[in-house]
């Protein structure tokens, strides 16, 4: 990269322009609609309240609760769900996430108080304490968990975009004609430029003057901004009690 900058200002001080500016991110804007993530529907009942040794499902697509709020992810098409972690409050572990091949991808499921103790050894897969659809099952393993207190289960999972939308406000020069180098873009005679990234990356502006090139930026648009995150705490009822 640094090469490439390198013979990038040769380039420029042969031709008598101005070399490159590693320019800061103060001139861009990202204005897309912020994402977020609400809490995930709970599937016995969405009470927002489990028990040990429950099958729960957690449900992070766009949605609402029975009594009207959002859960879930803003906008499931454009974002996609990342890794969901659930710690117990008296547990050192973390209990096990499960994905099976009958839910869609916005969907696990959650045993509360279960950690997996071994993988399979043919898939690789953790053993859950119920059959479920795409997992190993192994009958004569121990499936209960430990007796537990009254604890609470916080759940964290993250999500990236697909793509961000992000305006450029470049230095305005008289007769300036900007362009970004990306495939397809069309230069413009406004210093102001819109664009759709799918990805972190090196995004390189130029300002044309009569045909020659008089300003150049160079832009790194970081991963950050493609990823948001959230965590909710759940309460977990003590072993035996039903509710």
């Amino acid at each position: 990269m640094k090469r490439l900058i390198f013979l990038i200002a040769i380039l420029f001080a042969l031709t008598g322009c101005a070399p490159p500016i590693d320019a800061t991110l103060d001139s861009v804007t990202v204005i897309s609609e912020t994402g977020f993530i609400y809490r995930p529907l709970v599937g016995s009942g969405d009470d927002w309240h489990v028990q040990p040794g429950n099958i729960e499902m957690l449900d992070f697509g766009s949605g609402r609760d029975r009594y009207g709020d959002r859960t879930g992810l803003l906008d499931d098409v454009r974002w996609s769900l990342g890794p969901v972690t659930i710690q117990l409050d008296e547990k050192t572990e973390e209990d096990t996430v499960f994905w099976p091949s009958d839910l869609n991808e916005n969907q696990c499921i959650w045993f509360p108080g279960w950690t997996a103790t071994r993988d399979e050894l043919v898939s690789g897969l953790p053993y859950p304490m119920y059959p479920l659809v795409g997992y190993p099952w192994a009958s004569c393993q121990n499936h209960t968990i430990p007796v537990m207190p009254s604890q609470m289960a916080t759940i964290t999972t993250s999500a990236r975009a697909e793509w961000i939308e992000l305006e450029f406000e470049l230095p305005s020069k008289e007769g300036g004609e900007y362009t970004l180098d990306l495939p397809g873009y069309t230069p413009r005679a406004s210093n102001v430029l819109t664009v759709h990234l799918g990805s972190p990356q090196e995004v390189i502006a130029t300002c044309t003057v009569d045909g020659e090139i008089t300003d150049t930026w160079i832009f790194e648009i970081p991963i950050e901004w493609f990823w948001i995150s959230g965590s909710w705490q759940i309460p977990v009822g003590p072993s035996g009690v039903c509710h």
